[in-house]
Order: C-alpha cells, then structure tokens, then sequence
C-alpha cells in the first residue's frame, strides 16, 4: 500500500519511463513514483490498491500518467476501467502519448482522460510539456 501521495506511471518503454521520471525531477515534481508496465499490471495494481485502501484513494495518488500504446491491454481501455471505479474518479488523469492524431485526443477525453500531452521529440520540448502538469501536484 502507498504510504505517501504517488502519481502512478503507467509506461511500457523504459527510455520513456526514465525520461518522465528525469523531467518531473527538473520541473522540481518530487513526489513518489509508481511505475507499471503494461495495461494489465495497470488494472490489476488499481484493483489491489481499491481494495487496500477501502475505495478511498484520493489522498494516496496525486494522479495518473498513462500511455495508450500498451502491451496486454491497451491504454484507452485502462481509462475506461479506472473511469468506472468509484474510488478512482477525482484522480487526475493525463494521457501522455506518440499519437497527434485528433480522433485518438478526442477519444482519451470522452473516456475520461483530464489532459492529453503529445510526447514531443527532444528532451527540452518533453521538460516543458510537463511544466503543464504541475497543476496536478
């Protein structure tokens, strides 16, 4: 169980993952870090900390960063099941993808998403993308 808030990681790509975490460092985002892999370790780790934390996690996650292109269980469906989950449903929730295409952005709001950040080509654009999530911690 979390003993501090944590924003939960969910990123199937290691040099994205480290890239994330060494931005939210820069931007001065020190908070714990949950990283999960795929999007079925996703829903799993999102049941098991319901359960934990009786439904009541708003005190526990500071919010969701959520890649779409997932192994297992794609990240539009993550979405959509922790949308569903009572305990779930106040936690901000930013899909950070590859993907530009409008149809894809507009599908992450319409389940749920509460922000959308296209993954950027180099470091410098990718630091100042996430100034843009400070509003979150």
């Amino acid at each position: 169980m979390l003993e501090e808030k944590s924003i939960i990681l969910v990123e199937d790509d290691p040099d994205h993952a480290e890239l994330i975490i060494a931005a939210f460092v820069d931007q001065g985002i020190e908070q714990n870090i949950v990283l999960v892999r795929d999007g079925q370790a996703a829903i799993d780790y999102f049941r098991e900390m319901e359960l934990e934390c009786r439904g009541v996690l708003d005190d526990k996650i500071t919010m969701i960063l959520l890649d779409l292109n997932l192994p297992k269980i794609c990240g539009m469906d993550v979405i959509k099941f922790i949308r569903k989950q009572s305990g779930y449903r106040h936690i901000p929730m930013v899909v950070m993808s590859t993907s530009s295409d409008i149809n894809t952005i507009d599908e992450s709001y319409e389940n749920g998403a509460d922000h959308y950040v296209t993954k950027p080509i180099s470091y410098d654009e990718f630091v100042a993308s996430l100034e843009t999530l400070k509003v979150y911690c």
